[in-house]
């Protein structure tokens, strides 16, 4: 049960997230102007002019646009069979091909494209890149992710409160020198990677895990001692990994529905010792309803295990169980532009009636790739995005104040520029503004962070 006053209100945004997401599902398939209308006016003229292969082109973008890459193939097959097809129109084939997940079939296209002088400059390019992913993507073990590294400054890492004075066992008093806030900056090392073993059977059976590591060393922070009421932001070491078998339990009856059972295992150093780990065990259900539309609904349920240190005297009433329901949707509204939303509900449980907590979180995000504006570098991309969580706590805490039990609202917005300037090879830069409201004085929180890195997709 929620106990927030907020909770209402973010299971209302939560409705409206997801019924958006549900109508951005049906507009892909159903949309009876924009797109379709554009596809419907090129089909009626391919129709009176059957030879003109560049109407037939024009037809064939318009399905594309509004996610009908069968479509898409299927108006330019003809043309595909003559033997002197431009490997210009082989490699748009391949791509629809690539977009439906028929990896053989691109695979195949693409090798013909490139054996063809003719396709030179971007295309060619543009070729050899697909071909190595969809070479990846048809082996039995398939490795995907990047590497990044990277420096941060931060208004406040430490995340203290911004008020001249907070609440000590229902009295106000001065934070300590020590506890307000102070900028910051760092070094971070990060590594995100996914595995995927096929099983090769007929339900499309892989063995799918997950690994990220991180490590993000502090200017201000120094050695490994730990100490009761420390002053500067810790250095942090991060592991985390997920493995679990991903299928189609109806093939036939439901092929666009995958299931992945999943366990989970987190661990958390801070200042080279110790902190928190993890364990658990999770279910993601995918359903993708259209070509341009993914959902994928997590639910899962974490052992947390604070570790016993002088900074954390605490731990045993931290311990406890987070449960988690997370729901994305992505979708491709016109090529090349995505639309992300997100609802989170989730229920922590621990020791003492005043860590317990119900938290409601929806953040959406808009993403458009494009070629370079500068010639001869990779692709960029850029993302906007903005978050809102309501958290509502169980119970007051005496130490802070016996009578009013804690309440917070976050706002997060944030952008991220992604600019390729080799092959793999790409410069992040990323700006977030944190805004953490609360009842409480002793949780008003306000940080930015600009962070730039590069990174290596492998």
């Amino acid at each position: 049960m929620l106990h927030s006053s907020g909770s209402k209100s973010g299971r209302l945004a939560a409705a409206a997230l997801l019924g958006g997401l549900a109508a951005a599902a049906a507009h892909a398939q159903v949309d009876p102007t924009g797109a379709s209308r554009q596809a419907e006016d090129t089909f009626r003229q391919s129709m009176l002019q059957p030879q003109d292969t560049a109407l037939l082109m024009k037809h064939a973008r318009a399905l594309a646009a509004e996610g009908n890459f069968e479509g898409g193939i299927a108006a330019l097959e003809r043309l595909l069979l003559e033997p002197n097809a431009h490997p210009a129109l082989v490699l748009e084939v391949a791509q629809y091909y690539w977009r439906l997940g028929s990896y053989g079939m691109s695979e195949q296209l693409l090798q013909r494209a490139l054996a063809d002088a003719r396709l030179t400059g971007d295309h060619r390019v543009a070729a050899e890149r697909l071909l190595r992913e969809v070479r990846k993507r048809n082996q039995v073990n398939r490795l995907a992710g990047n590497a990044v590294f990277g420096l941060r400054h931060q208004t406040n890492p430490a995340y203290r409160t911004y008020e001249a004075q907070v609440l000590s066992g229902g009295v106000l008093v001065a934070p300590a020198a020590n506890q307000r806030p102070s900028s910051d900056w760092d070094m971070s090392l990060g590594v995100q990677a996914r595995h995927e073993y096929d099983l090769d059977l007929q339900n499309s059976a892989t063995i799918d895990s997950t690994l990220v590591a991180y490590l993000v060393d502090y200017h201000s922070a120094s050695g490994s001692t730990l100490v009761a009421n420390p002053g500067e932001p810790y250095d942090l070491g991060l592991l985390d990994a997920t493995i679990g078998l991903r299928f189609k339990p109806s093939p036939g009856g439901a092929p666009k529905l995958t299931l992945r059972p999943h366990v989970a295992l987190t661990y958390l150093a801070a200042q080279w010792h110790s902190y928190l780990r993890n364990a658990g065990v999770g279910l993601d259900v995918g359903y993708d309803p259209g070509d341009v539309t993914k959902l994928l609904l997590t639910v899962d349920s974490v052992k947390r295990d604070f570790a016993d240190r002088i900074d954390v005297p605490t731990a045993s009433t931290l311990d406890g169980r987070l449960t988690s329901l997370r729901l994305r949707g992505v979708h491709e509204w016109r090529p090349r532009h995505w639309m992300t939303g997100e609802y989170a509900h989730r229920r922590n449980s621990t020791g003492a009636d005043f860590y317990d907590y119900d938290s409601d979180e929806v953040r959406v995000a808009y993403t458009v790739a494009y070629p370079s504006p500068v010639r001869g570098l990779g692709a960029w991309s850029s993302t906007l995005w903005a978050g809102y969580v309501q958290r509502g706590y169980d119970a007051a805490d005496p130490a802070i104040s016996a009578g009013t039990v804690r309440k917070d609202t976050e706002r997060r917005i944030g952008l991220q520029q992604i600019v390729g300037f080799a092959d793999q090879w790409s410069l992040v830069l990323a700006l977030e503004h944190v805004r953490l409201g609360s009842n409480l004085p002793n949780f008003r929180i306000r940080n930015t962070s600009v962070f730039a890195g590069v990174s290596r997709a492998f």
